[in-house]
């Protein structure tokens, strides 16, 4: 129960990240004190440093078989996510802005999350090491095909013209860099890793904060939010209520058709119904930049932003009637 307390405790700070850029928007906005190039890309290296560091690699070259576990997570990340999220747009979509219908693209295509997949898995009782395997691959993964995905719809539907050469540089180098020097420094010195690695949990997350709420306070230093009602952050809330429950249905059904172990159908389920915010803000942010952010990253980021409590409240519940069940 203590991993699920710390979720939740993560879910409310987040909403104090957003509270704060909307009262004192000055530090976090661009020019502020808080916010410049260097801290944020910082940041963003720390995190997958982070990641790479706590890691288990004996667990993660143990998890890399059944193939097929994998090959569904993927499918439903960047596939029949996106289009649970696009016949829900068709549906519905006239209730949002575009740059909101731009959001909730943006988060079908997003990879599973590390951390809560790989916690939940286990609390479930599932296999860790699927779980492991699973959550990195897709991660590793996203770094090339979420922008292409992205850049070709901004392209398409705004006429925006990014360069994809120095983008994939620059997030290799933000992502999977720092990922694989915190696996090698793991390899090397496996105890002191694992403790370095369990003692910063909370400065991973404070750095995640941080590029909330500067998003939001470069927003609301321009203006552009107040544009913004209070209807459409309930119609964001509840499009996000309603694809958490239908991909979470969906992912659960169709794993049975994988006739796997009762562990690694569980894996499954965690890994492909998450979206992960620790990946998403940055790629995001990346992709923004590289395009002239020609739209406001708290509008792009908001479905993501609801979708991720959501998605914990969701599996918490899920994973102690899991858990419950195998008794």
């Amino acid at each position: 129960m203590l991993k699920l307390d710390k979720q939740y405790a993560f879910t409310f700070w987040l909403l104090i990240a957003v509270g704060l850029a909307m009262v004192f928007p000055e530090a976090g906005s661009k020019g502020g004190f808080l916010h410049t190039e260097s801290t944020t890309q910082l940041g963003v290296w720390s995190i997958f440093f982070l990641q790479g560091l706590s890691l288990s690699t004996k667990e993660l070259t143990a998890g890399y078989k059944p193939k097929r576990l994998h090959a569904f997570v993927l499918g439903w990340n960047f596939l029949f996510f996106p289009l649970v999220t696009g016949v829900v747009l068709l549906l519905f979509g006239d209730l949002l802005s575009e740059d909101l219908k731009l959001g909730f693209w943006l988060l079908g295509i997003m990879p599973t999350t590390v951390a809560s997949a790989i916690a939940f898995t286990t609390i479930a009782g599932g296999n860790p090491s699927n779980a492991i395997f699973s959550t990195v691959y897709s991660n590793v993964f996203s770094i090339w095909l979420v922008p292409m995905l992205f850049v070709a719809y901004l392209t398409a539907e705004m006429k925006v013209e990014i360069a994809l050469g120095p983008l994939f540089a620059k997030l290799g180098l933000l992502i999977l860099l720092p990922l694989i020097v915190g696996q090698l420094i793991r390899r090397i010195v496996p105890v002191r890793s694992a403790a370095v690695a369990a003692r910063t949990k909370v400065f991973g997350s404070a750095i995640i904060l941080f590029i909330v709420h500067a998003a939001f306070a470069e927003s609301v230093a321009s203006g552009f939010l107040d544009k913004f009602s209070f209807i459409s952050v309930v119609a964001v809330l509840l499009f996000s209520i309603l694809l958490v429950l239908l991909v979470s249905a969906g992912v659960w059904l169709t794993s049975a058709w994988l006739k796997l172990e009762r562990d690694r159908r569980i894996a499954g389920f965690f890994c492909a119904s998450q979206k992960s915010l620790a990946t998403g803000l940055p790629l995001a942010t990346s992709i923004l930049a590289a395009s002239g952010d020609v739209v406001e990253s708290a509008i792009l980021l908001l479905p993501l932003i609801c979708y991720h409590p959501l998605q914990l409240i969701l599996a918490g519940v899920v994973s102690g009637r899991i858990r419950a069940c195998q008794s």
